[in-house]
């Protein structure tokens, strides 16, 4: 449990529990909503809330999601988290989505790699480099975007570069061809140290500032592309298809991910509408061939 009664969140779940007590709630459903966000603000390391992104509760959702067998559960606590949302006044597109009940066989809303290709040639057309390179970084590692303070100038070298996150030991991979380019934009940029992707002032970039970057380039590619599809987890979801199409399994691709249930790397290899339906035109075009 969190200590540090200075901090801002603290006091707005505080103001948060007096509005559920107003509301008639029971005490005992106070304990569990207080209990609840408690566990939100630790696992993504929330101060205040401008430190609630969209990309850490699509995290944090995936997270529930690997730790609790049951929607059930994971849909309780996303109530819980978008009535804190509301009280907070942040924004209505920041809420999550309860999941289904019924196992979804299709995943519509992330990238495929024609779209994928279409952001990187936006990128560069509007001087996005930092962009570009990010962009590939997460498609071509399949870190969460918590994890791109790990991208440095020596884990570039090295070629990897071993991490304890989400209370999971792992390794990042760096492949050969992400490295060359990786080396390329730091000799262009004059990086010759530490974390690759920081802002002006050194710092790591903010997820707001990535969120709202590939929001822009989205809106400048258009052709059909849907903004709803571009967010930094999305290319992670990329990463996992690409990998189980190219001869992986799903227990490489779960270590890989730092996932804990294979139920979890499930979601992010499931095919789209769209690419069940090609497979299945594909399946039909070899059937008549053979005739």
């Amino acid at each position: 449990m969190i200590n540090n009664n200075e901090k801002e969140i603290i006091k707005d779940i505080d103001n948060f529990k007096i509005e559920l007590s107003e509301e008639e709630k029971k005490e005992r459903t106070i304990k569990q909503y207080v209990k609840y966000l408690y566990e939100f603000i630790e696992y993504e390391n929330i101060d205040s809330k401008q430190d609630i992104t969209k990309e850490k509760l699509i995290e944090y959702k995936e997270h529930l999601r690997e730790v609790h067998p049951k929607t059930s559960s994971v849909n309780i606590k996303i109530i819980i988290i978008n009535k804190f949302i509301m009280f907070l006044e942040l924004p209505d597109k920041m809420k999550l989505q309860q999941i289904r009940v019924q196992t979804k066989t299709s995943l519509d809303n992330v990238l495929n790699d024609k779209e994928y290709q279409r952001l990187l040639e936006w990128a560069l057309k509007l001087n996005k480099t930092q962009m570009y390179y990010l962009m590939k970084t997460l498609a071509g590692t399949g870190i969460r975007i918590s994890e791109l303070k790990y991208i440095t100038v020596e884990a570039v070298n090295k070629g990897a570069e071993k991490i304890h996150n989400k209370k999971k030991d792992r390794d990042i991979i760096i492949k050969t061809s992400l490295q060359k380019e990786l080396k390329k934009y730091c000799e262009e940029t004059g990086i010759k140290e530490g974390i690759i992707f920081k802002s002006k002032q050194g710092n790591v970039l903010s997820d707001s500032y990535i969120w709202r970057q590939l929001q822009y380039i989205a809106g400048k590619a258009r052709g059909g592309l849907n903004k709803n599809k571009v967010h930094a987890h999305s290319f992670r979801h990329l990463f996992a298809k690409e990998f189980m199409a190219n001869g992986g399994n799903q227990m490489d691709l779960a270590n890989i991910l730092g996932h804990s249930s294979l139920e979890t790397t499930r979601i992010y290899t499931t095919m789209s509408t769209t690419e069940q339906r090609n497979l299945l035109n594909e399946m039909d075009k070899r059937k008549k061939r053979r005739k």
